[in-house]
């Protein structure tokens, strides 16, 4: 296959698969996500020879999330046909090319890591980040829903709850406290540390690794995480199907096709400032 948004390079037991939109923060299009999932498959399934995958990205940013050029009332049509019909909402495509992908899958991380980009770097199985890295979930502000059905797992309740709520950012030092990346080291580090971790991975016999992960996976299988997985897409079909009438997604889409998306980001932003200013004090206090 030949790509088209992301590399891909195997290099021994390891294999690399490079988001490379980094004039669009590694936006997260449709046919980057069709390019990700036929290299996973290929290195997961395909080849015996590679024991673990890296998922890193190009440019200044890990992801700034899924790919937003279309409007929301678009993708809230094409997600309420698709609800309609019965179709796409089960676990079988962006997520389970992860969660069962039988070896391990190490995101690195630079920059934003934020909306979709921050939900793929969940369903990898270990995150390791650079100190500049922001993550967080900030296109509820416009509307966006966002369904992150690991994430209670993953941080706890009480925080998904917050920064679900609320919008607000994290930086790489709180996510490392929330266990929610495993590492954080200095940006010209970070090619060396997963390096370092993908080849400890590497020396493991594969079927111990490979079992490991099943049993894992197993374990929260058993407390329903696919469930809620497979459930969450149902969910924002029914958030996208309301989407169009909401006036902060209007207003948001207005400015958007008038002047531009970065004029609406620019709107969006100025809403949430005296708000963002208090958190980052209330955090910069401890």
């Amino acid at each position: 296959m030949t790509y088209e948004t992301i590399t891909y390079e195997k290099n021994g037991p390891v294999a690399t698969v490079t988001l490379n939109r980094p004039d669009k923060l590694n936006a997260l299009s449709d046919e980057l996500q069709l390019e990700v999932r036929s290299a996973l498959e290929d290195a997961g399934w395909e080849d015996d020879a590679i024991r673990v995958i890296v998922l890193k990205a190009a440019g200044r940013a890990f992801s700034a999330g899924f790919d937003i050029t279309t409007s929301v009332k678009t993708n809230a049509a094409a997600k309420r046909a698709r609800f309609l019909k019965g179709k796409n909402f089960s676990a079988s495509g962006w997520w389970d090319v992860f969660w069962n992908n039988p070896k391990p899958i190490i995101a690195q991380i630079q920059g934003f890591c934020i909306a979709g980009g921050l939900a793929t770097a969940t369903f990898c199985d270990l995150r390791i980040c650079s100190e500049d890295s922001k993550f967080g979930a900030p296109e509820i502000r416009t509307g966006g829903p966002y369904i992150p059905a690991v994430w209670p797992w993953v941080i706890g309740m009480t925080k998904a709850r917050e920064m679900l709520y609320t919008g607000n950012l994290i930086d790489a030092e709180e996510a490392k406290r929330l266990n929610l990346v495993n590492e954080v080291v200095p940006a010209d580090e970070l090619d060396e540390a997963v390096n370092r971790q993908a080849q400890t991975i590497a020396k493991l016999p594969a079927a111990t690794v490979e079992y490991n992960k099943k049993l894992i996976n197993m374990s929260y299988e058993l407390m329903g995480v696919r469930q809620v997985v497979e459930r969450s897409m149902e969910l924002e079909a029914i958030a996208l199907a309301s989407a169009d009438t909401q006036p902060e997604i209007e207003e948001f889409n207005k400015i958007r096709n008038a002047d531009g998306l970065k004029a609406a980001l620019s709107w969006n932003a100025e809403r949430f400032s005296e708000e963002d200013a208090w958190f980052k004090k209330s955090r910069d206090r401890g």
